[in-house]
């Protein structure tokens, strides 16, 4: 099974990473080791995590206020992880990146 970032969401994963990194080296290697380990997670099992509509799936983060966004294509065995969403930003902003 392979996955990738939509590019939107990879920035949204490197700002945060960079925001925890100025904080404490530690916060942000935390931080992307996180989010790592849930995109395994993600890839073990993709339609283990909870359906937020049409397609797509959510995983939240343990210890960071962060959610992935993400869909499943079960053929071509592909994740594609939509955004890296803040808790506290607005909740569907990142739906126009889903394809139409």
């Amino acid at each position: 099974m392979t996955f990738d970032f939509h590019p939107e969401a990879r920035e949204e994963f490197h700002d945060a990473a960079h925001w925890y990194e100025e904080r404490s080296l530690y916060a942000g290697d935390r931080f992307v080791s996180i989010v790592r380990a849930a995109v395994n997670a993600i890839l073990a099992d993709p339609l283990r995590y909870q359906a937020v509509g049409e397609g797509v799936r959510v995983f939240r983060l343990k210890k960071f206020p962060f959610r992935l966004y993400y869909s499943f294509d079960e053929a071509a065995q592909f994740v594609c992880i939509y955004a890296v969403m803040h808790e506290k930003r607005r909740p569907d902003y990142w739906r126009e990146r889903l394809p139409h």
